[in-house]
């Protein structure tokens, strides 16, 4: 037996356990693909005689060691089936091994694929395409707010039993404590940013569902609507303000190492995406408590890619792409100082 047949029977186990596939499915294709930072992710198509229409696609995600942020893989799964039911465009899973599995180096879960292809905003023909939109029908800009109203507006009592509240305090405790067990150079910025918002500690809200990573390279597009909301590995209960944050930042409308789309996110002009997140939500979005937030959500993506690049130079990782992080901290750096006000910015 090879490794890919070991895989798709460690696969049909998991999804026979489930009640997803009949005993006389087969696994015709698994491949894995490219890139995942904290999950590897496997394609596969399963051929089942029983099943209406005979073919399906799914997805495995994988929690491999030497993960670059270890997230609760379970948590993931659960969110996602706690999001079936809801008005949020995510795929149905359909089992889940916790113990570490010897085929594919960890324990994982079973997912759909849905149709549809991740943009890359770093890539400036899909930044054009995403300003089309814009332009245009601006359905994928409707999408993109309307989904992130829905993930606010879900209950909390639906995920509160497997994701627990987190305040600002340790919203921000937790990433300058991964900032600092990984610290690759003192870096008198960083730390008066993290003195900044702690004196800017906002009035606390109802906790709410917060994707925490949510921006249009993590939804799924097919003619020009978003099919899927993807990647729910550091979701938490909070502030729902962090979600219009953190995809505000410039590193998230195409900025790397040189200005990417003036759009927010790329998608969709800031004020607009703010009154019309009101409209869906009922709830005023306060800029002066989103500019704090976009320096946590700058301080958090500052942690990641520096434990990115820290992971490719200590050999846990042989990513080249971790290695890429270190062009984007300056531009990182830059953008703590302006949204601090110590340049004058677009944010007040």
């Amino acid at each position: 037996m090879t490794v890919d047949d070991e895989r798709a029977q460690a696969l049909l186990q998991v999804m026979r356990g489930a009640g997803s596939v009949s005993a006389a499915a087969r696994v015709t294709s698994l491949e894995q693909l490219q890139g995942g930072f904290s999950r590897q992710t496997y394609v596969a198509d399963v051929h089942d005689p029983e099943q209406p229409g005979g073919e399906r696609g799914f997805v495995v995600r994988v929690h491999a060691e030497g993960s670059v942020v270890d997230t609760d893989l379970e948590q993931e799964f659960r969110t996602y089936q706690a999001l079936e039911d809801e008005p949020v465009p995510t795929p149905g899973v359909h089992g889940f091994r916790p113990e570490k599995d010897p085929a594919f180096g960890g324990p994982f879960f079973v997912m759909d694929r849905l149709p549809g292809d991740a943009v890359n905003v770093w890539r400036r023909r899909d930044r054009a395409a995403l300003t089309a939109d814009w332009e245009g029908a601006r359905g994928l800009a409707e999408d993109f707010v309307q989904h992130l109203a829905a993930i606010h507006l879900v209950a909390p009592d639906r995920v509160s039993a497997f994701i627990a509240p987190r305040s600002f305090a340790e919203t921000v405790a937790l990433w300058r404590t991964r900032w600092e067990e990984i610290r690759l150079l003192r870096d008198p910025v960083v730390e008066e940013a993290y003195a900044w918002v702690l004196d800017r500690e906002p009035v606390p809200v109802t906790p709410r569902l917060v994707h925490s990573d949510y921006r249009v390279g993590n939804c799924l597009i097919a003619d020009g609507r978003i099919t899927g909301v993807l990647d729910w590995e550091l979701a938490h209960l909070g502030d729902p303000r962090f979600d219009l944050a953190y995809m505000s930042l410039d590193y998230h409308g195409g900025k790397f190492t040189a200005p990417g789309s003036p759009l927010l996110g790329g998608v969709a002009d800031r004020e607009w995406f703010f009154e019309r997140y009101a409209q869906l939500t009922g709830e005023e979005v306060d800029r002066e408590v989103v500019r704090t937030f976009a320096v946590v959500g700058a301080l958090m993506l500052y942690a990641l890619l520096s434990t990115g690049v820290h992971a490719y130079a200590t050999g846990v990782s042989t990513d080249i792409r971790q290695a890429w992080g270190r062009f984007t901290l300056p531009g990182l750096r830059q953008d703590l100082v302006g949204l601090m006000g110590w340049r004058r910015t677009d944010w007040r």
